[in-house]
């Protein structure tokens, strides 16, 4: 009873239907009461009467008396009475009396009834009333769900079953705009990267062209033969890479990576990630520099973990100079594990820092340097998050930077 009058309309109108019962009792009960007395003062009325005129006519006192306490019907005085025109047959019409009392009764009767069906009708259409208002108004904004409009919400004001339903209504919108706004990010995403790919496969794919017409130009000369066939291999390594890196942003932005996190040496993973550096780094007669517990256990995705701190190393390269200095150093803490890329290089501009992380994006010193396309940092952020870790980054012009990658124990 209580979940049933929780509804605040309900509540409004059983209590008005109360209202008017209980009105509607006492009212039958002062009737009935007001038509035992007028009954009783039109007997005692006609017994005076009676006895009046029977004390006329000399009868005496104990006859009267005992007449009014006889009980028994004889037949004389049935036939006396009936002769006068008094049956059970007898029209009310020709006893004015008692006619008065029906008359005066059926009137207050019809008042009451009256009352009762104004007091019934008017409460139950403002109730309908009220709820075909809300009906409509949840018709038309559900209409407005089913266009992909979520402006509206569906009233949830009160308490009630009603109102419970439209709030169920109504997080079921919210999971379907939800829906919705997640399909439109994975259009503008698929836009978007094939936007991407198209752009910066453009380079190497015009140098291509160029390369072959240029062979195909002089083809009897052999050293520019064998030269433009050096650069044709080249630009199309660096399509190769390019094409299996955007693979792995995608598969990454899309969830579709399944990270097989086992415990491993910190070292070890650390180590794998800058091996296929060194011989890069000292060419370029730059420093790596590895520092740490080699006992520091840590558990995450091997290949991809590596590959993540390999970006950041390759990106410490890319920028800086000769003689620079790349420290990769770990530590643990009782919560998580942090591994730090130091580098002396050129700095990230302060206008730059705020979107590194962002696909192909290129600081305004890292665009004529030939170095990357944009790629290695957000892959490095993307496989980091989503091991349930962090990589943020702190850095000075020409004093160098600091990427910080943290993983949870």
């Amino acid at each position: 009873m209580r979940v049933f009058l929780k509804d605040e309309g309900r509540r409004r109108f059983f209590g008005t239907l109360a209202a008017i019962l209980a009105t509607a009792s006492i009212l039958a009960v002062a009737i009935w009461w007001a038509n035992g007395n007028q009954m009783r003062e039109t007997f005692v009325r006609h017994d005076r009467c009676v006895v009046s005129s029977l004390m006329e006519q000399g009868v005496s006192e104990a006859v009267i008396a005992k007449a009014f306490s006889d009980e028994e019907i004889t037949e004389k005085g049935t036939d006396l009475l009936m002769r006068m025109g008094i049956s059970e047959k007898t029209g009310l019409f020709f006893m004015p009396q008692i006619f008065k009392i029906q008359k005066g009764t059926g009137m207050l009767l019809a008042g009451l009834f009256f009352f009762l069906w104004i007091g019934l009708f008017v409460p139950a259409c403002r109730f309908f009333s009220a709820r075909e208002g809300i009906y409509h108004q949840a018709v038309r904004i559900i209409d407005q769900f089913m266009t992909g409009d979520f402006t509206e919400h569906l009233p949830q004001m009160e308490e009630g079953c009603l109102y419970r339903l439209l709030g169920k209504i109504d997080s079921l919108a919210n999971a379907l705009a939800a829906g919705n706004e997640e399909a439109v990010r994975a259009k503008d995403f698929l836009k978007d990267t094939i936007s991407d790919i198209s752009h910066q496969l453009k380079t190497p794919l015009s140098a291509l062209t160029m390369y072959n017409e240029i062979i195909a130009s002089d083809v009897e000369n052999k050293e520019t033969v064998l030269t433009f066939t050096r650069k044709t291999q080249v630009a199309l390594e660096r399509i190769e890479g390019l094409i299996q890196t955007l693979l792995k942003v995608t598969r990454l932005d899309a969830g579709a990576v399944v990270f097989e996190k086992q415990g491993w040496l910190l070292a070890d993973v650390v180590n794998r990630a800058v091996s296929e550096l060194l011989v890069r780094a000292a060419e370029e007669e730059k420093e790596i520099v590895l520092t740490g517990e080699e006992s520091i256990w840590v558990n995450c995705d091997l290949q991809w973990t590596s590959e993540a701190i390999a970006n950041l190393a390759k990106n410490a390269l890319d920028y800086t100079g000769k003689g620079g200095r790349i420290v990769l150093s770990w530590e643990q803490f009782p919560e998580m594990t942090r591994v730090s890329v130091t580098d002396n290089g050129k700095g990230i501009d302060e206008k730059d820092i705020y979107h590194i992380f962002k696909r192909f994006y290129r600081t305004s010193r890292g665009k004529g340097s030939g170095q990357g396309v944009g790629l290695g940092l957000p892959m490095a952020r993307s496989i980091i998050e989503g091991q349930g870790g962090t990589l943020s980054v702190q850095s000075r012009k020409e004093e160098g930077s600091v990427f910080t990658v943290t993983l949870p124990r």
